[in-house]
C-alpha cells in the first residue's frame, strides 16, 4: 500500500465525527485486564467504563459474568411485568422491591429461592433453575366457599 493511500485512510478516520456527546474512552477488563475502547457520553466514571469494556470483553470469566448481569436484568423485567405498576393486579412497591433485591441475591448465590405471600390468594415466587436460569412465577388461587 502507498503512503498516501494509507495518509488518505488516516486522514478518513480523523474526519469521521462522533455525535455531540460521545467520546472515546479505554477501560479495562476486571477480570483479565485486557484494554478496551468504547464510545460514551460525556462525563461517564470509570468504573462505569471499564464496567462496560467488561460487558464486552471475550475472556471466559467476563463471558460469564456478562451472562450473569444478563439474567438478572432479564428476572428483573420479568418481576416489573407480572407484579409492578402496569400488571393486571399489581403489588405494593415495597413487595416489587423485595422482589428485585431477590433476584440479585439468587444471582448472587446467596439464596436459592423466595416465594412471598401477598395476600388476595397472590404469591409470588422467584428462583433458581438448575440450567442457571432465574424463575419468575406468580400464581393466583381462588377460592369459594359456600356455607348454608
Amino acid at each position: 500500500m502507498s503512503s498516501t493511500k494509507k495518509q488518505r485512510e488516516t486522514d478518513t478516520e480523523e474526519k469521521r465525527e462522533m455525535p455531540q456527546g460521545l467520546v472515546e474512552q479505554t477501560g479495562y477488563c476486571r477480570f483479565c485486564g485486557q484494554a478496551g475502547i468504547v464510545r460514551t457520553m460525556q462525563g461517564w466514571s470509570e468504573e462505569r467504563i471499564n464496567e462496560d469494556v467488561t460487558l464486552n470483553c471475550q475472556c471466559e470469566a467476563a463471558q460469564s459474568y456478562s451472562k450473569a448481569v444478563a439474567r438478572k436484568q432479564k428476572a428483573k423485567q420479568r418481576v416489573n411485568e407480572l407484579f409492578g405498576e402496569k400488571a393486571e393486579k399489581p403489588l405494593k412497591n415495597s413487595v416489587v422491591e423485595l422482589l428485585l433485591l431477590s433476584v440479585d441475591a439468587i444471582e448472587d448465590k446467596a439464596m436459592k429461592g423466595i416465594t412471598v405471600d401477598a395476600g388476595r390468594g397472590i404469591r409470588a415466587k422467584v428462583s433458581k433453575m438448575a440450567k442457571e436460569s432465574i424463575k419468575v412465577e406468580r400464581s393466583e388461587s381462588r377460592k369459594t366457599t359456600y356455607e348454608e
